[in-house]
Formats: structure tokens, C-alpha cells, sequence
């Protein structure tokens, strides 16, 4: 059925405004926002953050219209977008949309919030706009699921961030219907191909996926302006974005209107500094050790039974950060001998800690065609640790910070000033906190963005 879903997506974005917004997607989209920026706050503070001040320098200026997170410099919307969401997407600590393979955060926050900074618009336009560009995402992202990423070899949260972060710019400058729909067709034109093996490796360059979605989006609404428009079948043509994504897709659920509005309320906050896939593992690693107590230098073998993309990560030595956060051996071992599975674990030190890898080494990832069947609605895993005193088995279909089970405003505020506090004082991560679940209430958005680039503890 070739339904007009880049029209309908069009007429959605040009029709949503704050006031159509529920209390509970506000509340959750404020919850988002607050756990991006932290994370931005962490990422400038690291050697991909310098990286991007300095690709970012070039184009710097007292005029230009957006901030750098973590630093006062300012670039160019478009590029203060790609380096914002490249510093942070690195850490392995953004949210994911798991029916849509999506990191909606730094698709979207980092060009609106930096559209919006450039234009002088307020925290309503911005809420709006984070909202809409969520949905998009999703929406498109569930129509190419779970192919995208079973029969293809896309990143998919790289390829489809462009579509999310052009949904959200097109909200902010007002266009109207069809001119939104060839901003998303100069969206699904312009996507990266963002191939799985720059991840699968773990090279840098994989960084840029989320940051480059961001940037296509600002220069495709300057493009768009200029009459370079994209085709407004860009999603559903006959050689459209849906096809060349993806061996099978579903266009209804672009416009199912269960999806519509969803989209941030049912994306889920990481817990853990790893690859998304593999949290399932970590829950079930970690209750079998609290449960029963295992000690590490007891157990002789460890199965992690998984769904097939998740077994993909079966790299028992890891040469990077970027591939141990992306290993299910590495992540189980460091849960299992540490208890945790934060940012502690993931440093050059400890890929090359004997103790992780030794057990590493006795991990084996299995894909199960049980599980598998269950993907993408759930991400199971069953975790088998077998020691001199018993086996033990634990399963977990669906990951801690999941909607099903959610992170508290507890719990991501203690997330929050764990990687708001890398680059800033104490005092001023609760004062960007509390700006942030204050937001609809200020008159403007010169406070936060201020809080993004002042106090800076490197400076």
C-alpha cells in the first residue's frame, strides 16, 4: 500500500504547537532534554569534544548563532548541531526508542535547541519542536523495523536521525505542509548511509552518525528556502527512503495513530554506558549476582542467549572504549566484577584490566531463535552462569529504563549530576536541572543555553 506517509508526516509537523501537547508528554520531554544535556555537558569534557571545538573553530565567531556545549564558544547553527551531538553521542549514554532502533535525543535536541538559540525563540517552541522531531523518528523508524538493521547493514540511529532532526527544524521556522514534506524528502535524500561496520569496530567516526543527522537537517531547510527542495515521497516512493532501507517495512505505522505523540513517552533512558542491546544482559548478570552472591573467581562459563543483533556483539577483547561498548562479554564480565556498568568501567584502563578480560574470555554469546522471535517488540536475554557451586540462569525481556521499567526522576537525576558535574560545578548542574523542569514556565531559553557554556571547570 503506497500510503503519502512523508505528506502526513509533513501536516504534523507544520500542525503541532505546545498547547495540542499533553501534560505527560511535556513532563517526559523535560526528562529527555535534561538527560541530553548532561550527557553533552560529559561528552565536551572528552577527546571527541576537543576534536569538535576545534573542527568548530573554523567557523566560530562573536556573531554566530549558537553555543558549543561545554565551552563558550559559538559556530553556525548547523555546526554547533553536528558538534553538539557528535561530543555526546560517543558516551553510549542516549536514549533509544527500541520498536524504532532510534537514539531520538541527539537527533533532535541538539539542532533545536540550537535552531532555536540562533532564532531567539522561546522554551514552548523548543518543547514543541523536541517533541515533534521524537515522533517523526519513531514513526519512520517502526515502519523500517526491524529489517533496517536484520536484512541491511545501516547504524540505524544514524541513517534515520536526519528524518527526526528535519521534523523538528521544520516545526521551529513555521513551514507549512507540503514544504515540510521536502524538507523530510531533502532528509531521506541526504541521510548518511552510516554503515554498521564503522560500529561493529569501533572507529571514531561512528561518533558523527547522530551529529551529522542534526546538521543535514538546518542545511536542508536553508537548501529547501533556496528552492533546492527533496521529493515528497521521499519515505514511501518507489525509490524512496523505505525501500532503499530496508527488505521489508510497514508504512501504517507511520500513521497509526497509536503512534502519534508516542514517540518520546515510550523511548527509554540507558541506565548503563553501553551499547543498548546488551542491557538485558547486564540486568540479568546483575541479578544472579545479587541474588547468589557469585563471585567472579568462581565462575567457569557464562552463555548469553540473546536476539541475533544483539549477538553481534561477541568480541571477547575489545581494542577500544567505542568496542567495549559495544561487547557483551566485556560489559557482562565488568557487571559481574564490579556490580556496575557506568562510565567507570568503560576507560583505557580497564579494556586492558586481566581480571574483565580473563572472564571476558569465558563469556559466550549464543543467538537464540526463541529470543529472536520476540525482537524487536522486546530485547531479551538469558544469562546462564555456570560456577564450582551451581548454574544459575536469569531472564529479562525488556531492559531497566524501559517505559515498563522506568527510570526515576530519582535515578536520572543522580545520572544527571554524575555527568553534568565532568564539566561544571556542583551548583551549576542544579541550577541547569532545575532551568530544565522549569522550562515552560521561563520566558525565554537564554538561561539554559547560558547554563551550557558558563562555569565550565576547564576553563
Amino acid at each position: 500500500m503506497n500510503e503519502e506517509v512523508t505528506k502526513s508526516l509533513g501536516k504534523y509537523v507544520a500542525g503541532t504547537r505546545y498547547e495540542d501537547l499533553s501534560e505527560e508528554v511535556i513532563y517526559e520531554a523535560k526528562r529527555r532534554i535534561a538527560d541530553v544535556l548532561a550527557i553533552g555537558l560529559s561528552g565536551a569534557t572528552t577527546s571527541t569534544g576537543r576534536a569538535m571545538r576545534n573542527f568548530s573553530g573554523q567557523f566560530s565567531g562573536s556573531d554566530c548563532g549558537a553555543g558549543l556545549w561545554g565551552s563558550r564558544q559559538k559556530a553556525p547553527g548547523a555546526i554547533a548541531a553536528l558538534s553538539n551531538g557528535t561530543m555526546s553521542y560517543h558516551l553510549e549514554l542516549d536514549d533509544v526508542h527500541r520498536t524504532s532502533h532510534t537514539h531520538p535525543g541527539l537527533s533532535v535536541i541538539p539542532a533545536a535547541l540550537a535552531m532555536c538559540e540562533e532564532k531567539g525563540l522561546g522554551p514552548r517552541e523548543f518543547i514543541c519542536s523536541v517533541v515533534v522531531g521524537y515522533d517523526v523518528i519513531t514513526r519512520v523508524g517502526m515502519a523500517v523495523s526491524p529489517s533496517i538493521y536484520v536484512d541491511r547493514v545501516f547504524l540505524a540511529p544514524g541513517t534515520l536521525s536526519a528524518l527526526g532532526a528535519a521534523g523538528a527544524v521544520g516545526n521551529i521556522i513555521g513551514l507549512d505542509e507540503e514544504e515540510a514534506a521536502k524538507l523530510l524528502g531533502i532528509a531521506a535524500f541526504l541521510s548518511p548511509l552510516a554503515i554498521f561496520e564503522s560500529f561493529a569496530r569501533g572507529a571514531p567516526i561512528k561518533n558523527m552518525a547522530m551529529g551529522w543527522g542534526n546538521l543535514i537537517a538546518i542545511w536542508g531547510a536553508a537548501f529547501n528556502q533556496e528552492g533546492l527542495f527533496g521529493p515528497v515521497t521521499g519515505i514511501e516512493g518507489q525509490f524512496g527512503y523505505a525501500r532503499a532501507t530496508a527488505d521489508t517495512y510497514d508504512l501504517s505505522r507511520i500513521n497509526d495513530p497509536a503512534n502519534v505523540n508516542t514517540g518520546i513517552i515510550n523511548t527509554g533512558i540507558k541506565p548503563y554506558a553501553c551499547c543498548r542491546q546488551h542491557h538485558s544482559a547486564i540486568d540479568a548478570a546483575l541479578e544472579i549476582k545479587n541474588n547468589h552472591g557469585v563471585e567472579p573467581e568462581n565462575i567457569q562459563k557464562v552463555v548469553v542467549r540473546t536476539f541475533a543483533v544483539a549477538s553481534r556483539g561477541n568480541n571477547q577483547h575489545p581494542a577500544t572504549i567505542a568496542g567495549a561498548t559495544y561487547s557483551a562479554p566485556f560489559s557482562v564480565a565488568s557487571a559481574l566484577i564490579t556490580g556496575e556498568c557506568w562510565r567507570e568501567q568503560y576507560t583505557e584502563e580497564q579494556i586492558n584490566n586481566p581480571q574483565i578480560l580473563e572472564l571476558a574470555s569465558k563469556i559466550e554469546v549464543v543467538s537464540d531463535d526463541e529470543l529472536d522471535r520476540l525482537y524487536d517488540e522486546k530485547w531479551p536475554s538469558i544469562v546462564e552462569i555456570t560456577t564450582r557451586h551451581g548454574t544459575y540462569s536469569a531472564r529479562w525481556d525488556l531492559m531497566k529504563g524501559e517505559p515498563e521499567h522506568p527510570v526515576t526522576d530519582q535515578e536520572l537525576k543522580k545520572k544527571f549530576i554524575s555527568l553534568a558535574t565532568d564539566c561544571v560545578s556542583d551548583e551549576h548542574a542544579m541550577e541547569l536541572w532545575d532551568g530544565v523542569y522549569n522550562l515552560e514556565n521561563s520566558d525565554n531559553l537564554e538561561d539554559l543555553t547560558r547554563l551550557m557554556q558558563w562555569d565550565i571547570k576547564s576553563s
